[in-house]
């Protein structure tokens, strides 16, 4: 297991998407089962997914 901040995901995989995140989803720390090496662009955009929505509250209603 690995622990790493979103934003080293991000950086790694897929920079792109880093403009869509605030500074405080980037600092999320993030556990990867297998570590760093195995996550493809569909595994980031899943954790992306998560962690807006985890830390986007109720701003729908």
């Amino acid at each position: 297991m690995e622990t790493v901040r979103l934003e080293t995901i991000v950086t790694s995989v897929m920079p792109e998407v880093l403009h869509v995140l605030t500074p405080k989803e980037l600092d999320v720390p993030i556990v990867l089962r297998n570590g760093m090496h195995t996550l493809d662009r569909h595994d980031v955009l899943e954790i992306v997914e998560a962690t807006i929505h985890t830390h986007s509250g109720n701003i729908l209603h």
